[in-house]
């Protein structure tokens, strides 16, 4: 995953397709102008939305009288990920306008950063799927207050996976002239001799870490929670299919059209589709839209935790009634109480109505 020219994620493609068209090159014009218009206006609306809405979960978190365990430290760094990466939106939004007006090595750094949190959000959710699924369907917490060293191993070890996955970045990134758009770009530049290997190489990689792997862990521990649930006759079970349900359906929709473009752009770099300008432009325009919507699921997380999460919604408005911001008439109206709960962290209960967040 990475931005291309005109500023959007490129998953190491060449999304201009220079030799498209070797008798005419083709006009890089209309997905330039789509791209000034369209990315600008949509990063600085998820920016905003994802800087608030994670901010909102990380003090909802550090505020909670219970020191974090369990899925709280999960959901944490969760809210950590989507905000750095919603931190670097505002440098391509200028390079889609201007270019690459920064400095070279603030390339690599701001590349490296989005990179990171990307995957770390990914990944992070099937934490949080896994935890889940060892909770309710085996009715074990491996990360109780005495394996605490569990869940900690855990997050740093999915914070090493991605730095490993992002050395490549690290290394290639860097800000370059485009003699034909006038401009200078914050791109990835391989050696000559090996530039298609790497870039079909990190489509693969990046398709499967970030997408295939992640769907299907996802899909076994919810089919196993959803099972789970419907032999047990409590009373909360229709609540926490929906969280599940939701929480699915939200990464699906969100990263699927982006990587079904990637395949694409897959093939034309294994030459198996004929390249032709108006499909290239095409695609161009199509990896713009797909990759913004990707990037609005990390605004989604803190959604789904307040408006769909019984529990994380009772902890807000405890939080807010803390600050004054309600009153105690309108928290015991929306907040719902709790008859069983088995411990004091908030989200590390097995109840099954908070499976997922």
């Amino acid at each position: 995953m990475y931005f291309n020219y005109s500023g959007e994620m490129d998953d190491y493609n060449d999304s201009y397709s220079y030799d498209c068209c070797l008798a005419q090159p083709c006009d890089l014009n209309p997905y330039q102008n789509f791209s000034k218009q369209f990315l600008p206006s949509f990063y600085t609306l998820i920016f905003l939305l994802g800087l608030g809405g994670n901010m909102m979960v990380i003090a909802v978190l550090l505020l909670d009288k219970v020191s974090l365990l369990g899925t709280d430290i999960f959901i944490f760094n969760l809210a950590i990920a989507d905000i750095l990466l919603v931190f670097t939106l505002p440098f391509w939004a200028a390079q889609a306008v201007l270019g690459w007006i920064f400095k070279d090595s603030l390339c690599k750094v701001i590349g490296s950063i989005l990179k990171i949190n990307f995957y770390a959000s990914i990944l992070f959710l099937i934490c949080i799927s896994f935890e889940r699924y060892l909770s309710i369907v085996y009715v074990i917490r491996m990360y109780n207050r005495n394996k605490r060293f569990l869940i900690v191993y855990t997050t740093l070890l999915v914070w090493l996976v991605c730095f490993l996955l992002t050395v490549p970045d690290f290394m290639y990134l860097t800000a370059e002239f485009d003699s034909r758009l006038n401009v200078t770009s914050c791109v990835l530049s391989f050696p000559p001799h090996s530039s298609k290997r790497w870039r079909i190489a990190l489509i693969i990689i990046n398709q499967l870490v970030a997408f295939l792997l992640p769907l299907m862990a996802m899909i076994y521990c919810y089919v196993h929670i959803i099972l789970t649930l419907l032999r047990s006759r409590g009373f909360q079970k229709h609540k926490a299919l929906k969280v599940i349900l939701v929480v699915v359906v939200a990464f699906f929709l969100c990263w699927s059209p982006y990587h079904l473009v990637q395949f694409l752009n897959t093939l034309l770099q294994l030459d198996l589709l004929q390249k032709d300008c108006q499909r290239d432009e095409s695609l161009d325009i199509a990896d713009t839209v797909t990759t913004s919507l990707g990037f609005f699921h990390c605004c989604l997380n803190p959604l789904l935790y307040a408006f769909v999460g019984v529990k994380f919604r009772n902890k807000l408005l405890t939080v807010l009634r803390r600050f004054g911001c309600i009153n105690q008439n309108f928290l015991k109206k929306h907040s719902r109480s709790f008859s069983q709960q088995r411990d004091s962290s908030w989200s590390e209960s097995t109840d099954c109505s908070y499976a997922a967040f």
